[in-house]
């Protein structure tokens, strides 16, 4: 008898064998073109496969973050991600920003202040900590690190220091 595979069959069968790398493939993939709700999907996936796959959690982390997801989740994932890479700038920086998006501005300026502890010449770093440090009333401390932002080569803090700072 001969069989024969319609796509959906295929997809389904492939999909049953997926181990965590393969997920992660596909969830990249879905990230790439845009389509953030079918990559968290798929990183999800992923950590289900390998709880300890560090870039799952940050991908997944960065994907709800350019849909304005659930803050908590964010923070969650990129703590989890920092479980296993503590030396990651980025994640520190992004689950500031995260924080801050929900009020917890004094955390949002600990994770800023580590991002710069491990990378001191990330310019978007200092412009977000700047931000934290004017939602404070520190005007002295985000001018500071706006003019730092500005120096590393970030232009689009320029309007805030000609606002804000004297």
């Amino acid at each position: 008898m001969l069989r024969i595979f319609t796509p959906m069959l295929f997809i389904s069968i492939f999909l049953a064998g997926c181990g965590g790398d393969d997920y992660y493939n596909i969830a990249t993939f879905h990230a790439k073109n845009g389509d953030y709700e079918k990559a968290i999907e798929y990183f999800t996936k992923a950590i289900e496969k390998n709880p300890k796959d560090t870039e799952a959690y940050y991908q997944r982390a960065y994907c709800r973050q350019a849909i304005n997801g659930n803050n908590e989740l964010i923070i969650a994932d990129y703590t989890k991600s920092l479980e296993f890479n503590q030396n990651d700038h980025e994640a520190y920086m992004n689950r500031g920003v995260a924080k801050m998006a929900i009020g917890k501005t004094s955390e949002s300026i600990q994770d800023y202040l580590k991002s710069i502890e491990i990378n001191p010449k990330y310019p978007l770093v200092y412009a977000n900590l700047g931000n934290a440090y004017k939602l404070k009333f520190d005007d002295e401390k985000a001018c500071k690190n706006w003019k730092k932002s500005l120096e590393l080569g970030s232009e689009n803090v320029r309007e805030r220091i000609e606002i804000n700072c004297k």
